[in-house]
């Protein structure tokens, strides 16, 4: 009955009437059937990677499970004994790293949670990280918000993680097995999920910027040394060679902001930078917005001699041919 209640469903979202669903759900389950040719009424287990492609995405990875492993550890310590499990797969779709329940592990490798999975929307339908990849948004895909039958168990939230230069490099996601019904239970998981994918892009951006000033930035001046929302990376000039994603959205309102001079974002120069270092009382350390708002800065001084300017760029996974 639910099964055929769901086909009836996405019959709906395909003749263009609103079923009451998130505007990304609608989208992809057309996607799913009209360009990937899918039948919701499928129940195909997860597509799992072979041994050889997991290490080579793994190998591309490695950067970037590096930038994220202590967030990873930190979140999973947050939501330990409620039955979350914590993926994080790469821009392909392929889940690199994870963090789980030792206890549910044969429960959680055939429902595809788990090491080598590919997630991607083209081979497991709608699901929270081939949506996440799609819209390079934080989204929740509960239940039956899944497209095929196989996952409309689950709930996933995911959140993406865009590397210093703003390519999406990988999706953290959150999981149950099991959930309460209203998709609003996950709301705890999105505010999680979205808090540890921005501070990995940030533990990313500082290991990437050792040479160069960092400047970092927070609306609340109780959390700019601890915990800043956004950052960029500046060379010795004043351009920005890399930023966090909230950065961009903060700084650029979404246009481009690699190359732009910080003068012309922000109203200081890179002579004022060591005016923003710690040993101002954070509230002294305001940033003027060119929006005509302000933020509160934190400077950071480079740690080792300048690279030279071919050298700038942050090592890149490399594309892969899978997922």
């Amino acid at each position: 009955m639910v099964e055929r209640h769901h086909v009836e469903e996405i019959a709906q979202v395909l003749e263009g009437q609103a079923t009451g669903r998130d505007s990304y759900v609608d989208a992809s389950w057309r996607r799913c059937v009209e360009i990937y040719g899918m039948d919701p009424t499928r129940n195909e287990p997860a597509h799992i990677v072979t041994e050889s492609e997991f290490r080579t995405h793994r190998e591309q990875a490695d950067w970037m499970i590096g930038a994220a492993r202590a967030s990873l550890q930190s979140l999973f310590r947050q939501v330990a004994g409620q039955n979350y499990v914590l993926l994080l797969t790469d821009a392909k779709g392929v889940c690199v790293d994870f963090f789980g329940d030792d206890r549910f592990v044969d429960d959680l490798r055939g429902a595809g949670l788990y090491l080598g999975s590919n997630w991607s929307e083209d081979l497991a339908g709608t699901c929270g990280v081939g949506a996440c990849l799609y819209t390079g948004e934080p989204v929740t895909v509960h239940q039956d918000d899944h497209f095929g039958n196989a996952h409309t168990g689950l709930s996933c939230t995911s959140a993406p993680i865009y590397d210093s230069l703003g390519q999406l490099a990988a999706v953290l996601d959150i999981s149950l097995l099991r959930s309460p019904s209203p998709k609003s239970s996950q709301g705890l998981a999105m505010s999680l999920v979205t808090a540890a994918a921005r501070r990995v892009e940030m533990a990313n951006l500082m290991a990437a910027s050792r040479r160069e000033w960092v400047l970092r930035f927070s609306s609340s001046p109780e959390f700019l040394d601890v915990d800043p929302e956004a950052a960029v990376a500046l060379d010795g000039s004043g351009r920005v060679i890399g930023a966090t994603h909230a950065a961009k959205r903060m700084l650029a309102r979404g246009k481009g902001l690699i190359g732009e001079r910080i003068d012309s974002l922000l109203g200081l120069s890179v002579d004022d930078l060591p005016d923003l270092m710690r040993d101002r009382p954070t509230e002294d350390r305001i940033v003027s917005l060119s929006d005509g708002g302000a933020v509160f800065g934190h400077a950071i001084a480079p740690q080792t001699p300048r690279r030279a300017p071919s050298d700038r760029r942050m090592p890149q996974p490399r594309a892969s041919g899978g997922g």
